[in-house]
């Protein structure tokens, strides 16, 4: 082996290493990042959906590293360009085998998970392609014959309200959030125990939505 070659192995491995150690950290931890508000979301997403995950494939990356590509079916773009029915989103992480690869506070779509994505771009090599993890990713259920929308952590969404419209006493001030619980700024789900079927429809969401950046 030449030294060029030996130098390229050693280096890729050390970036491996070093990789895992910076994002397979204890599922018991959490990632944190930058709080964002509704209106941020919605205006600086690339393209948001309503879809549908029909496949995931999980490889292995150039850097050694565990990444799981999300096929979403399309059912209704809501905001951006983008001509084919199914999209896919590339996540770090995954299971391949027997290595699992955590991302702490990155929640990957799950298979035939249905919801509406906000996504910060379809090109660019991201480790979570939603804007603001949590704050761009909300499930669609089904209850009592409605579609409704959830939080990723299955909290009832029962309202969206732009930043302006939130009185200055209750805007939280800029801070970081837990990357796979929290819902953005304006996106109203209550904590407490709730009737499901006091979420918004998915309907009267996505209405909501359109409304933060149609202005």
């Amino acid at each position: 082996m030449h030294f060029r070659e030996r130098y390229y192995v050693a280096y890729r491995t050390l970036i491996s290493v070093l990789m895992s150690c910076l994002l397979m950290v204890s599922p018991l931890g959490a990632t944190t990042i930058l709080g964002m508000n509704i209106d941020e979301v919605a205006q600086g997403a690339e393209i948001i959906f309503e879809g549908k995950v029909v496949e995931h494939n999980v490889r292995e990356n150039d850097m050694g590293m565990i990444v799981t590509y999300v096929t979403f079916r399309i059912e209704e773009l809501i905001k951006g360009e983008y001509d084919e029915q199914l999209l896919e989103l590339k996540f770090t992480g995954g299971r391949l085998d027997e290595q699992i690869m955590e991302v702490s506070g990155l929640r990957i779509p799950s298979p035939n998970e249905e919801g509406i994505y906000f996504v910060e771009s379809v090109n660019r090599n991201l480790v979570n392609p939603l804007l603001g993890w949590s704050q761009g990713h909300y499930l669609i259920y089904e209850q009592n014959g409605e579609r409704r929308v959830s939080t990723v952590n299955n909290r009832p969404v029962t309202n969206v309200l732009s930043t302006q419209s939130v009185p200055v006493a209750l805007r939280r001030p800029v801070s970081v959030i837990d990357g796979d619980t929290d819902p953005a700024t304006g996106v109203v789900a209550p904590s407490q125990i709730l009737d499901s079927d006091q979420a918004l429809t998915t309907e009267s969401f996505k209405a909501k939505v359109r409304a933060l950046f149609d202005n």
